[in-house]
């Protein structure tokens, strides 16, 4: 590729991302009545992975400050000979249903929209599932184990502010059922939308059968990196197959798109040891 076609490419990336964002919002409020999470700082906002727009530089945008500047930052590393262990954890409920298939590319990852009425419910709390996302390699590692991918269940409070994540490693291994659709109509380029004719997904099946997690609170793992989330990492991960792993991975511009691991800063980490 020559290096003008290249230069292109990167400008229409961040042209469209924008307009995805503002559009998937819309969307989700269409169906929720509630504003849909927004990533970006702005529709000015330029960020990435690679170059001069790579984590290591988010922190110089504008409205982006707490990227560089924040101690309760993620991802982190998950040591589990390290963690608080407790019995008596609050464990979140999972009440999901399923929902069509709606994916965007949107230039830093393919996002699945989530129909409305699925909710987790911790500490007396209820949250609503919005989003799920993927990352690769993953985000956290697990005693010093970096996964090839990585789910991202962002689920909102009642004001449609991302409030909580669900984090589930995967590992290589057998197909999986649920995002077998998807995963062959993944949207290829950023600004790209896909949705599979009556395809339909339960988020149920991205989560492991035994739900031992660690706990943490931490931020948005991309701009304006946001602190004060609830962050519940699956200790198990879950599979899926080198074919639908490399699917995901051969997307452009979306390998890698993960941001390196955050300084721990004195934060307690807690892990439940069964669900």
């Amino acid at each position: 590729m020559s290096r003008f076609r290249a230069v292109s490419v990167r400008a229409l990336q961040g042209a469209l991302v924008s307009s995805v964002c503002l559009a998937s919002s819309a969307l989700a409020q269409d169906l929720r009545g509630t504003p849909a999470p927004v990533f970006l700082s702005g529709e000015d906002a330029h960020w990435g992975y690679s170059q001069t727009v790579s984590p290591q530089h988010w922190g110089e945008l504008p409205g982006n400050a707490l990227c560089a500047a924040g101690l309760d930052q993620s991802p982190i590393a998950l040591v589990t000979a390290e963690t608080d262990r407790q019995h008596h954890l609050d464990v979140p409920s999972f009440h999901y249903g399923a929902s069509r298939v709606r994916m965007t590319n949107n230039g830093h990852t393919v996002q699945f929209t989530y129909d409305a009425g699925s909710t987790l419910q911790v500490g007396g709390n209820t949250y609503h599932l919005a989003q799920f996302h993927f990352h690769t390699p993953s985000e956290h590692t697990k005693d010093g184990v970096e996964y090839p991918l990585e789910v991202h269940l962002v689920h909102t409070d009642a004001h449609g502010t991302p409030a909580l994540v669900v984090g589930v490693l995967i590992k290589e291994g057998l197909v999986h059922p649920g995002l077998l659709t998807a995963f062959r109509n993944l949207p290829k380029h950023a600004g790209e939308h896909s949705q599979p004719l009556s395809a339909l997904i339960n988020a149920s099946s991205l989560l492991p059968f035994n739900k031992a997690f660690y706990k943490y609170v931490g931020s948005l793992t991309t701009p304006p990196c946001t602190e004060g989330l609830q962050w519940y990492v699956m200790k198990n991960p879950i599979e899926m197959s080198d074919s639908q792993i490399a699917a995901f991975q051969r997307l452009p511009y979306l390998n890698p798109n993960n941001r390196p691991l955050q300084p721990l800063n004195g934060r307690v980490v807690s892990a439940q040891r069964r669900h």
